[in-house]
């Protein structure tokens, strides 16, 4: 191999890594839309540490008919005293690849 291309293929590795790290930079210094929140309509019908199980109305724009289901607690969230059979609106958003409530407040 001659000098020349030697030099020329080091000067494109050094290129492609320069353009590569700029790149990761790039993508990870622009801002993440902030999550979806839903307000959804129901009735507690268990407590745990760290989740609810609610019987909640239809939420049309998840598609999900109405139905009993748990979920967990957001990471940090303190929610008010809730009483079995309490009607609630609380808001999930889909965090870590499930829907979390992110908030929780008695109805009415």
């Amino acid at each position: 191999m001659s000098i020349k291309f030697v030099q020329a293929l080091i000067g494109a590795l050094f290129a492609f890594v320069l353009t590569s790290a700029h790149a990761e930079t790039s993508a990870s210094a622009q801002p993440q839309p902030a999550a979806a929140v839903y307000r959804i309509h129901g009735v507690v019908k268990a407590t745990a540490p760290g989740a609810v199980t609610l019987a909640h109305e239809a939420v049309p724009e998840l598609q999900w008919p109405a139905m009993t289901m748990p979920f967990a607690l957001a990471s940090g969230l303190t929610p008010p005293p809730l009483k079995v059979d309490q009607a609630v609106e609380a808001d999930v958003s889909l965090v870590d690849g499930r829907y979390v409530i992110t908030a929780i407040r008695p109805r009415g």
